[in-house]
Parts: structure tokens; sequence; C-alpha cells
């Protein structure tokens, strides 16, 4: 997918689409992603007026995930501070309260929002002040628009919002803005731009997450897959099946139980779960070397943090020791034609780095060997995690 709108769209009233493909143009922010995406949105269900707070609070749901949950940066990062009032809301909304769940509902989440209208009410009023008229920005940079094209550079937004009362309507704006107090403004829909914005949701909804994706992904160098974090994880995306029976295949070949490598205890395989070592919200792989058997419970115990990387990266490379030795046995006389069928079953969707293909999983490695190539992909891996916010998992025993 191209970052310019060159889809085929069905068009309404001859609508200026390069003007509407333009304003995600000068984007030093997050901002008009989000709240373009709130009004794509919003208005699916509506042809009311949408209040500015409206907008603002679908713009949280809609960025939730991206700052709780894969913990990626909205805009710039200053002494380590994030200059995004998005996400500061969405930090203050999640540290105030406290029994949201996990994975929130929308209805959860704007329920949640409306409970603290005090703490947000001042990013609300920052973000309110910025992207509902920037966003407008290509409309008014056209012949016989000068004037309010000066009101948008120069931030006078009182007199924006009379000089749009004037407008015959024939200027097919995006939306007009109607005059209110702070975060009751109104945004009124061009019914136009909106039969455009239903006929088209899918493909434009599409383009807006590729482009937010693109401006993501330079605000948050050395993540891997921003393109899936800009949603609700997909459980569905999970592979772990393969790995779960590789694991379980130890147990018949040796005799010999599973054991958690946090606390030491051995699994039983009715309740044998597989963690990722480094979260998969941030890794966005099933890869074999950062997978490790563990109880179902422990693991939603452990969820979206990171193990402490002095305590545990040892004992969670010996015990991938332990597995790569028994897949490939000193003694070629003891290998296991069913572990290494199982093993094989695992190349589609847990082994596809190639530095695990042609230095990990290969016959010949030491203990030192393997551990050191282990720790040297694997730690700059969770380093980044780190620096990109991810908690410290505190084992309860």
């Amino acid at each position: 997918m191209s970052s310019e709108l060159h889809l085929e769209i069905v068009y309404e009233n001859n609508l200026d689409t390069d003007k509407f493909a333009r304003m995600f143009n000068n984007k030093a922010q997050s901002y008009k992603f989000y709240w373009f995406e709130a009004i794509l949105n919003l208005t699916k269900d509506t042809d009311e007026d949408l209040t500015f707070e409206e907008i603002i609070d679908e713009m949280i749901c809609e960025a939730w995930h991206t700052v709780t949950h894969y913990h990626l940066r909205l805009g710039p990062t200053i002494n380590g501070n994030a200059e995004n009032f998005l996400e500061h809301a969405i930090n203050t909304l999640n540290g105030t309260v406290s029994d949201l769940l996990q994975n929130p509902s929308r209805e959860e989440l704007k329920f949640a929002i409306s409970s603290c209208e005090k703490e947000l009410k001042w990013d609300k009023t920052r973000l309110a002040d910025y992207v509902p008229y920037k966003l407008l920005y290509p409309f008014f940079d056209t012949d016989g628009m000068e004037e309010g094209l000066s009101y948008i550079k120069n931030d006078k937004h009182r007199r924006l919002i009379a000089y749009m009362e004037k407008l015959s309507g024939r200027e097919n704006l995006f939306y007009t803005i109607l005059d209110g107090a702070g975060l009751q403004k109104k945004i009124r829909m061009n019914p136009h731009w909106r039969e455009f914005l239903i006929k088209n949701y899918s493909v434009i909804r599409s383009w807006v997450q590729y482009n937010k994706a693109q401006f993501l992904q330079d605000r948050n160098p050395g993540v891997p897959g921003i393109i899936y974090k800009i949603c609700p994880e997909n459980e569905e995306l999970r592979k772990l099946d393969q790995a779960r029976v590789l694991w379980k295949t130890t147990v018949e070949i040796t005799g010999q139980p599973i054991k958690e490598i946090y606390t030491g205890r051995e699994i039983p395989l009715e309740i044998l779960s597989i963690d990722h070592f480094v979260p998969r919200s941030f890794i966005s792989n099933d890869e074999l070397w950062n997978l490790t058997p563990m109880s179902k419970a422990l693991n939603s115990s452990k969820n979206n943090r990171l193990p402490a990387w002095d305590e545990f990266f040892e004992p969670f490379s010996r015990y991938q020791f332990y597995l790569y030795s028994l897949i490939f046995p000193t003694d070629i006389s003891k290998r296991s034609s069913v572990l290494i069928d199982r093993f094989e079953k695992c190349r589609k969707n847990n082994l596809n780095a190639i530095w695990a293909s042609e230095t990990l999983y290969i016959a010949g490695n030491s203990d030192i060997q393997f551990i050191n190539i282990l720790s040297h992909n694997l730690k700059p891996i969770y380093e980044a995690a780190q620096l990109q916010g991810y908690d410290i998992w505190k084992v309860n025993t």
C-alpha cells in the first residue's frame, strides 16, 4: 500500500480528494491521525454534530492499546519525557482508574474517561487548541481562501470560526467548526464528505493506519512490528501450538517433567503454557529462541512484563540449551526422529530469524557457544523493550 491515496474509491459531488489526501502533511505529532480516525469511527453511526470532547474521547479509545499495551510513543520524546497530550491523557487515565480490565472495551473506556473529567481536562483542552483547525489546512490553501488560511497559521480560532460561518458551502470543506465553550465546540461534517467516508470506510481506514504506522515507526526506532501495534492484539496471530507440542515431546522421550525457569516447579502437561521471555507485544513474533514453558497461572501473572535479565536469563538460556541438546545430541545415535519431526514443524511459525537458523539451531554448539549466541541476539531486544517502558516483573513464588 502507498502512503498516497491512489485507491479505487467512490467519489461524491466532485470532492477535491487531493486536498483530502494532504490532511496528514506537515505533522510533528500523531494528533491528526487520531483526530481523523475518531471522526471516521463516529460518523459511521451518526450524522449529528460532534463535540470536540466526543472526538477526543474516541481518540483516547483508539490509541489506548498502542500506549498501554505496546508502550509506543505517539510523538517526540524530549529529555526522556513524552511530549504528547494524547499519550499523557492515556497514561493519566491508566494511572487514575485502578479497576480497568487489561483489555477494556470501548464502553468501559468511555465510562472511565467520563469518571476522570477533572484529571483529563488539561490534556483535552490542549488537544482541542490544535488539531481541529490544523487538519483543515489543505482546504484553505487555495485561491480565494487566503483569509481563512492566515487564521489557521496564526492560531486565530475564533476568527476562523466566524470566517467559516460566512462561507457559502460551495467550498466543500471537510467540516466546519461551530462556536461553543471550550471542549463543547462542535464540528459539522460536510454531508458529501460524510457520504464519501461511509462508502469508502475500509479503504480510508487502511490508508490512515498505514500512514500512522509509518509515523509511529519514525518515533519508535528499533521497535519491531509497528503495523501490528496500532490495534488491539489479535490472539489468533499467536502461533504457539507446535512449540507447545515440541516441549511436550521432550517428556515423552526423556521421561523428565517440564519445569518453570522462574520457580523451578514442575509443570503438569494439562496446565502447560508457553511464555515469551521478551513480551510478544514488543517482539511481535513467536520465535522458538524467545519461548519457554510456563504454567498458565504464572504466565497470566507475568503478562506483558519483562523478567529480570540478571536473575532469569541464565536459567532461561540453560533450559533453551537443554531443548537444543535433545534435538542435536552429541551422540547422533540418541537423536529422536519424533523430536526432530516436531522441531521441523516449528520452522514455519517459530524459526524465521536467519541468525537462529544459521548459528543457533545447528549441530555442534557447546553450551557456552549456544548461550553466548542467544545472549548476543536477545539482549539488545530486551534492552530495547526496557527503553520502550516495559516493566520488570516481580515473581511471586
